[in-house]
């Protein structure tokens, strides 16, 4: 087994770790029902949750998760509605259809905008074919961790509404 180097930075392994639970979490919350709509960051702290659900329920899917976890279920800790698949998308896509038109304005022969958008669009589309396994790959790598043995709810705590949706503030707690 390979060590990641962002384990030995304890901020960032715990953001990583707090990251996976969150991810397997809202797994979790999704399978109980699948019309939920939810939002999540991570910290140094565990992790918030934007949806409409009971504190309790929440609770015990976050229990849920560190057990699934802690027992070898890695794939939980990656999301495809991660930020991270999101950030690399956009990042990837942008960055190729500037490279397109940037191209296109050397040479002899320079296009105007119109003649390179059909290019810019497949360079863009391209790059979001590539995108979609990177991003998997940065999250399981990068910028969420499996590794969770030890961790375990502090508690759950509700905050008040944001425009009608319910906050609620998961502390995790790290050995």
């Amino acid at each position: 087994m390979t060590t990641n180097l962002l384990e030995n930075v304890p901020i960032v392994s715990i953001v990583r770790r707090n990251h996976g639970i969150e991810h397997a979490t809202v797994y979790l919350l999704a399978a109980a029902n699948a019309n939920r709509r939810i939002v999540a960051r991570s910290d140094t702290k565990g992790f918030i949750i934007y949806g409409d659900m009971k504190a309790d329920e929440l609770e015990r899917a976050v229990k849920e998760a560190l057990r699934r976890l802690q027992a070898g279920d890695a794939h939980l800790a990656v999301h495809p509605n991660c930020g991270t698949n999101f950030v690399t998308s956009g990042m990837l896509a942008g960055a190729a259809a500037w490279a397109v038109t940037a191209l296109s304005a050397r040479g002899d022969r320079k296009w105007s905008v119109w003649e390179s958008l059909p290019t810019a669009f497949s360079a863009a589309t391209l790059a979001l074919f590539v995108a979609q396994p990177l991003g998997h790959t940065l999250q399981e790598f990068v910028t969420t961790s499996a590794q969770v043995q030890g961790v375990r709810l502090g508690k759950v705590t509700r905050r008040s509404d944001l425009g009608g949706v319910p906050v609620h503030v998961v502390e995790l707690l790290h050995p």
